[in-house]
């Protein structure tokens, strides 16, 4: 019998259910018979998941009497784009579906950012279901109604706020990812436990063995923890005005870095990676700006190594001269949905397990900050 742990994100006058267990996915049935009656289905997924995942959910639901359809899309960040999207709109229209029939997402941050979009769009909002299949999306990107594509060279430049009827996390999909996937997903837990919960920290620098083993019992614990901690930040702050800004702890500079480092539209950078070097550069920041003890920042640099993640990265080893990498940076970062202005507004940490949002952090110590994380 399936174990399943629940929790209600009650976000911002819309709670759902987010239902967390091994094989819990074999009881999708169910939850969708409590959430409409419309019988029609579409199943957005990574390639990837094609002959697995997708075809699973598909054979579940028929045995049931849904009407299913299925849209393969490549899950590269290159492909979230308006292309794409209309694709998947000329899918709905064609099948006359209307607002209360489902779209299911099943993949990583870019299946789940597309679907929040196109669900939240068709019909002015359809029903949307989360089953995320990366450890990055079921902690992250899944939870919090952050829906969007990119434009250009501006990520997650369109975009808007949906949330699911319910989210999905079955956790022997985790047994599936490959190590460097699952080590980008540790990224964001860190992050989590950094701006909110020190015992948490205190707890994945002690387990950091069984986590790295991916213990059934670990696994469980830290996934729950980290999606309380961004509840707790999203609620009644879901535009993010005030204490959602937290989360984005290490993104800014991180972002600017994933998207410079980018080659043929092809990420070289996990985003987790992104977001672990993109903390370090923060952090170097937090030591100067506020005078930090530098035993922060040790501790942090400590914790990223030791779950494999990067703290700084080569420029010579990514295929760019250092300098015109540094100039990218320098350009990506101001293109940041949170700026206000022409101001860069960067979260860092005082300590370990709090971290507050600074609005005006000078131009000069950013560029520092990637000097400092960029080398040859």
């Amino acid at each position: 019998m399936t174990t399943v742990n629940e929790l209600i994100a009650n976000l911002d006058g819309t709670p759902y259910p987010i239902y967390i267990g091994k094989g819990v996915l074999g009881n999708i049935a169910d939850y969708l018979q409590g959430a409409t009656e419309n019988p029609k289905i579409l199943i957005l997924f990574d390639t990837f998941f094609e002959n697995t995942v997708a075809a699973d959910i598909r054979l579940i639901l028929e045995a049931r009497g849904y009407d299913v359809f299925l849209h393969a899309m490549p899950a590269g960040k290159g492909n979230k784009n308006i292309n794409e999207a209309l694709k998947i709109f000329a899918v709905l229209e064609e099948n006359n579906f209307a607002r209360d029939s489902t779209l299911i997402a099943v993949g990583g941050g870019v299946i789940g950012d597309m679907s929040g979009f196109i669900a939240s769009t068709w019909l002015r909002g359809m029903n949307l279901v989360h089953v995320p299949t990366t450890l990055l999306a079921m902690v992250d990107s899944s939870v919090g109604g952050k829906t969007a594509i990119n434009f250009r060279q501006t990520i997650n430049g369109i975009g808007s706020y949906y949330h699911p009827v319910f989210n999905l996390i079955d956790l022997d999909l985790v047994d599936t990812l490959s190590a460097r996937d699952y080590h980008s997903g540790l990224a964001e837990v860190i992050k989590c436990a950094v701006i909110n919960d020190q015992d948490f920290y205190l707890y994945l620098d002690k387990e950091r063995e069984a986590i790295l083993a991916r213990s059934h019992k670990h696994v469980t614990g830290f996934i729950q923890r980290t999606i309380e901690i961004k509840i707790n930040h999203v609620q009644g702050d879901v535009k993010e005005g005030g204490k959602r800004l937290l989360l984005n702890y290490g993104h800014t500079l991180g972002h600017a870095i994933e998207i410079s480092t980018e080659k043929d539209n092809q990420e070289q950078l996990r985003h987790g990676e992104g977001v672990s070097i993109g903390i370090m550069a923060v952090a170097y920041i937090a030591t100067r700006h506020l005078g930090v003890p530098q035993e922060v920042y040790d501790s942090l640099k400590q914790i990223f190594t030791s779950y494999n993640l990067p703290t700084s990265i080569s420029s010579s080893e990514l295929g760019f001269e250092r300098y015109k990498l540094l100039e990218s940076c320098k350009i990506n970062v101001h293109k940041d949905k949170k700026r206000l202005g022409n101001k860069l507004r960067l979260i860092l940490a005082d300590r370990i397990g709090n971290a507050r949002v600074y609005n005006d952090v000078s131009t000069e110590l950013v560029e520092q900050a990637f000097d400092h994380v960029i080398r040859d």
